[in-house]
């Protein structure tokens, strides 16, 4: 799915995202750094990526359906979590202004709806929307 520079980046970019308290792409792109590079290089794959976020999914559930830790069980389950993420700002791409049921009031947010796969071994997300 990648080039050698694009896997090169989303290596950094992984990294950057365990291991950096703050998740800008600065910071994401500062920590545990071997060789110098430029935040741009790693923006870039962000914003215009050379490869669709729909084939890159596919490929990870592939991958974590070939290992037998990780394949989907029969008696596994779904659940659906719907979160909100309340921001103090109005300079972010697709926020609203949605209602808080934990406060009671209308707040900037962005509503990120995952579904997630559970069993006795394993749990990781299967989709996710915005």
């Amino acid at each position: 799915m990648f080039s050698p520079e694009t896997f090169i980046e989303s290596e950094r970019c992984i990294s950057g995202l365990i291991v950096s308290e703050n998740k800008t792409v600065d910071d994401i792109n500062r920590p545990g750094v071997m060789e110098s590079r430029s935040q741009s290089s790693l923006n870039r794959l962000l914003t215009s990526g050379p490869f669709l976020l729909k084939a890159l999914n596919q490929a990870r559930l592939e991958m974590l359906e070939s290992v037998s830790v990780t394949r989907l069980q029969p008696k596994g389950v779904l659940s659906i979590d719907d979160s909100l993420l309340t921001h103090y700002g109005r300079d972010f791409d697709n926020i609203a202004k949605l209602f808080d049921p934990a406060s009671q009031s209308y707040v900037l947010a962005h509503d990120p709806g995952t579904l997630h796969y559970s069993d006795d071994i394993t749990g990781f997300p299967l989709l996710f929307q915005l």
